[in-house]
């Protein structure tokens, strides 16, 4: 029976091409909308390519707007650069909320040097000073990013940095190791002595918050790598750039994206509708909240059903408030109430949108008068209709 059901998933279509390209460590090619921090960054880093001067940098922004992604696609062309000018410069990435001890992180330099080196019973000075030895009896250089390094000196104090930071002192040769930090914010510097803050505070990268359009391109892009020809329809992708925008979040973008894709494939559909992205959005934060559903006024929940229904019935992502009305007035009929005037209508609407239980958005070219778009996010429209459909039945 298993073996059946395994045999019976292995051949079942799938809208997806190659769904790792959704992964938070899939770094691609091309950075959409980075190119201007990736400039600042070479910018920076020139002096390690042109005279091997060490470096320093901090990167910071909230989770999502593609720090680890930049750090990562700018370490694996700064080795390309390097190697084309016969220049011995490494890259590794250290993420220290995993590496979470100052002799983890210096273990992992360690071995990434040299794999062939027993590392166990060594102390971390020993760590740090062969690894400075390994560079210079090799004429090498090492780009060594700290990420999450905020978390890492609040756990463990600033001395890792400071020593990394002055590593070569004791030999007297030049630093070989520059550093790329990773942050939220720059807060934690405090927390270091005054000559290491200075160095990162020259150079402070900050990665504003992606807008909905952006995040769109985002996800084009990664439709394009990820999914089969076809299979994801546009609105489903501006309707999934609309949610995680209000965090300005790419990975949560890409999870919906790839929970979205699970969910067509459950189905066993072909194409990617923005109803699975509204059900992809209730599993990763449910948060309509069936309480909130009930202390909804009557005509506030007839409002919704209709809002609901059309969008359920047109499997589209969005629907005119026009065309919400006349749903609403035929609901009103179904449920023998007489509707509300057009003001009264607009201002259930406008609770609802307060209430994050459907979102307004502008209309865009196109459209007369004042008319918005509606759409419903926070959960898949044959749900909220379903549940508003039993709470209007107690009413009766």
């Amino acid at each position: 029976m298993s073996e059946r059901i395994f045999e019976e998933e292995l051949e079942r279509e799938s809208v997806f091409r190659d769904a790792s390209k959704l992964s938070p460590d899939y770094v691609p090619e091309v950075l959409v909308h980075r190119d201007e921090e990736f400039r600042k960054l070479t910018q920076i880093f020139k002096p390690v390519i042109e005279s091997q001067a060490s470096q320093r940098v901090l990167i910071t922004g909230s989770t999502g707007v593609g720090k680890t992604v930049l750090a990562r696609r700018f370490g694996a062309v700064l080795e390309a650069t390097a190697k084309g000018r016969k220049l011995d410069i490494r890259y590794l990435h250290v993420n220290c909320r995993k590496d979470k001890t100052p002799y983890s992180v210096l273990a992992k330099i360690y071995q990434y040097l040299n794999p062939r080196w027993p590392y166990h019973g060594l102390g971390p000075e020993k760590l740090l000073d062969t690894a400075v030895t390994y560079l210079g009896a090799h004429d090498a250089y090492l780009v060594l990013t700290l990420d999450e390094l905020d978390y890492f000196v609040q756990l463990n104090g600033p001395d890792l940095v400071y020593s990394l930071t002055r590593a070569a002192e004791e030999t007297g040769g030049p630093n070989r190791i520059s550093i790329v930090a990773i942050a939220r914010d720059k807060s934690f510097l405090r927390a270091l002595d005054a000559a290491t803050q200075s160095t990162f505070m020259h150079n402070v990268l900050p990665l504003d918050c992606y807008t909905a359009p952006q995040l769109a391109d985002i996800l084009r892009q990664r439709v394009g790598e990820a999914f089969k020809t076809g299979a994801v329809e546009e609105e489903t992708v501006e309707l999934i750039a609309d949610i995680a925008s209000r965090w300005g979040d790419a990975r949560l973008a890409l999870e919906l994206l790839w929970r979205a894709g699970t969910i067509a494939d459950g189905e066993g559909k072909d194409v990617v509708m923005p109803e699975h992205a509204r059900q992809a959005k209730a599993e990763v934060y449910p948060e309509v909240k069936r309480e909130v559903l009930r202390d909804l006024q009557l005509h506030e929940k007839l409002v919704l059903l209709a809002a609901a229904r059309r969008l359920r019935v047109s499997k589209r992502a969005y629907a005119m408030t026009g065309d919400i009305e006349k749903s609403y007035r035929v609901v009103c009929e179904e449920y023998g109430e007489e509707p509300f005037a057009h003001t009264q209508f607009w201002d259930h609407l406008k609770r609802l949108d307060g209430l994050g239980l459907v979102d307004l958005q502008p209309s865009g070219p196109g459209h007369r008068g004042h008319s918005l778009k509606v759409s419903i996010q926070e959960a898949p429209a044959e749900w909220i209709e379903r549940e508003v459909e039993k709470l209007l039945e107690r009413g009766k």
